[in-house]
């Protein structure tokens, strides 16, 4: 698995975010009735004391939460104990979940988990006619890592494009963890907009596109390329080697918000018939094939000057 499963640019974030998510509250405060005696504790680096997660979750609780996935025994079964869990909050309200083997220290770290609050309100495209817009309360995927410490890739898994380190094989165990804070913290859903087609493969056992026409085309891809590895699928859109039949045109990936939906409304709008008819109809539509040749070709002269994992 790779192990950058969400390394974002953060250009392409602030466009989606400034489109799609409001910021915005309206309150009076009146600075009598602050405290300002934690200010500066708030501050990565500042403060000795670790914070909880989401403003909810201490250690223990983490813990008990990993050993209920199940998180802990795989963990365990490839010979990672003494796990050691470090917490923190920064100026932007972004919360660290930070997973180490053995020793707090950036060699031993096996998982790192930053998110965040906001309020996402969808456009008006995607909603039935002359409906309001739904505001709904989620938790961003800031960053999402895994990496497995003693191991090398192996040839059978090969080095994802933007892959430092192999993973560890717990995407399904993170989004079993992800599910069982957000029913605690009452929140929606979490959202997500991975930069790379791999990305939003590996998020798409649980997450499904906001859009019905990128949910779609990806279901597509993944249907007409089953025999294909993900590496390959990576690297075919990378070289443009992956064609989109009616068009004879190269499949493209576009950003944008994936879904993993914990509330019954926002189940709702994925199993709207809205959303369900457009999905279908460019699930249908869609037909790819990949010039399999032409893409080693094309991935050997792109690696003559640059390194995968810059990709």
């Amino acid at each position: 698995m790779k192990n950058k499963t969400h390394k974002r640019k953060r250009g392409t974030v602030k466009k989606f975010f400034d489109k799609h998510l409001n910021f915005k509250n309206n309150m009076d405060i009146k600075l009598d009735d602050i405290d300002f005696s934690e200010t500066f504790e708030s501050l990565p680096g500042l403060s000795g004391s670790k914070k909880l997660f989401l403003g909810r979750f201490n250690e223990n609780d983490l813990l008990e939460m990993m050993n209920k996935t199940g998180l802990t025994e795989h963990l365990n079964n490839l010979g990672f104990k003494d796990l050691l869990i470090d917490l923190d909050k920064d100026q932007n309200q972004i919360y660290y979940f930070k997973l180490y083997w053995q020793e707090i220290k950036p060699e031993m770290l096996l998982i790192d988990l930053r998110l965040s609050e906001t309020t996402f309100i969808p456009e008006k495209k995607f909603l039935p006619n002359n409906k309001e817009p739904v505001q709904y309360e989620m938790i961003v995927i800031e960053w999402l890592s895994a990496k497995n410490p003693q191991k090398d890739f192996d040839p059978n898994k090969p080095q994802l494009p933007g892959q430092i380190s192999p993973g560890l094989g717990v995407m399904r165990y993170c989004f079993d963890l992800l599910y069982h804070m957000a029913k605690q913290v009452f929140k929606d859903g979490f959202l997500d907009i991975p930069d790379h087609m791999h990305g939003a493969m590996i998020y798409s056992k649980k997450f499904k596109f906001f859009d019905p026409v990128h949910e779609g085309i990806l279901r597509a891809v993944m249907r007409d390329l089953a025999a294909y590895t993900l590496s390959d699928i990576s690297w075919g859109v990378i070289t443009s080697t992956i064609i989109e039949r009616y068009k004879n045109e190269p499949a493209k990936y576009e950003p944008g918000e994936q879904i993993f939906y914990v509330s019954k409304r926002m189940k709702k709008y994925f199993n709207s018939r809205k959303y369900q008819t457009v999905f279908k109809k460019y699930y249908n539509r869609k037909r790819y094939y990949f010039d399999y040749e032409e893409m080693k070709k094309r991935r050997e002269d792109i690696l003559k000057t640059r390194k995968i994992e810059d990709l």
